[in-house]
């Protein structure tokens, strides 16, 4: 488990949702000051994130043991504080799930998140420093190294540090939504290109290189499904999206070790999402939503993004 299973639809959903941050943190950064902007975005992203880590150490993790493993505080308090820095350190809690599915995590979605931190960090700094009229060129350059590195690795395996692969990997896909906001009023928006990407990404899973060249037209088909489905009030108001990211994983870990084994995969899949919404709601709630208006009260800056490429005639 972790960040080296990219062959699954869990990969492909993670690069979905790094182009979309990548196009709406690039128009974050254009709307807002620097210091006003990192603020919101560790607003945005920690205190949720340590909160899911306290319930999985002592709920979850505790709550397991009713069906299999073994559960002691200080497993517990080892797996909060080594991940609490965000990078992913240790994915387990003892020995609580020594026969689930993935027995060596609790939860397999965090790990991104550390390298989401660092494209917030370098997108923050490179609309800073880099003037306006060169960003498009610097962006377009970094996306064709981070796509010429990933080839590297793919076909002549040159990169052994994680850390890196996966910020090269990860990165790139975050640039490409970038990318497009920038370009956003030159690039029409059109079912046409839309199917054409679609195509594009296709291709690029059946050949296996889909981290390698599917970044561009992932991002270009994200965002017209963005515009063309009718879900532009979904999320509104209460944004549960990144609530059901961070606990949908721990919560199909207890449902796979207890009803898991008499389920069909689609009821499964059924019970996994209406058993995380509860956790979702309650992140939004009590968590995400408190400090984002408590942040907003202190000092109001305009947050937001413009349309999505809006087409031209």
């Amino acid at each position: 488990m972790g960040p080296g299973a990219f062959n699954s639809l869990g990969p492909w959903a993670v690069a979905g949702f790094f182009v979309i941050s990548g196009y709406l943190i690039a128009g974050s950064r254009d709307h807002s000051a620097l210091g006003p902007f990192f603020w919101r975005r560790f607003l945005r992203i920690y205190p949720a994130f340590a909160v899911v880590l306290a319930v999985t150490a002592f709920v979850f993790a505790p709550l397991s043991t009713l069906v299999m493993g073994e559960y002691s505080i200080a497993a517990g308090l080892e797996y909060l504080f080594k991940n609490a820095g965000m990078y992913i350190f240790t994915f387990d809690v003892s020995d609580t799930l020594t026969s689930a599915p993935y027995p060596d995590a609790w939860n397999g979605s965090l790990w991104t998140l550390f390298f989401e931190a660092l494209c917030y960090l370098g997108i923050g700094l490179a609309m800073t420093i880099i003037p306006r009229r060169w960003l498009v060129s610097v962006l377009v350059l970094t996306l064709v190294g981070g796509m010429a590195v990933t080839a590297a690795h793919v076909y002549f395996d040159v990169l052994h540090v994680n850390v890196i692969l996966h910020a090269v990997r990860l990165g790139t896909y975050f640039v490409a939504g970038a990318l497009l906001y920038v370009l956003r009023e030159h690039v029409a928006c059109r079912w046409e290109i839309a199917a054409a990407s679609a195509v594009a990404v296709i291709l690029t899973i059946a050949t296996g290189t889909f981290d390698i060249l599917a970044a561009i037209p992932l991002a270009y088909l994200c965002m017209w499904l963005g515009i063309a489905l009718p879900l532009h009030r979904v999320g509104a108001k209460n944004d549960i999206s990144y609530g059901m990211y961070i606990y949908a994983f721990p919560v199909q870990q207890l449902l796979a070790i207890t009803i898991g084994p008499y389920l069909p995969l689609w009821l499964f899949m059924l019970a996994s999402i209406t058993a995380t919404i509860p956790f979702a709601w309650a992140s939004w709630v009590f968590v995400e939503r408190p400090v984002m208006l408590r942040s907003r009260r202190k000092k109001h800056t305009g947050t937001l993004v413009a349309p999505v490429f809006p087409a031209r005639p």
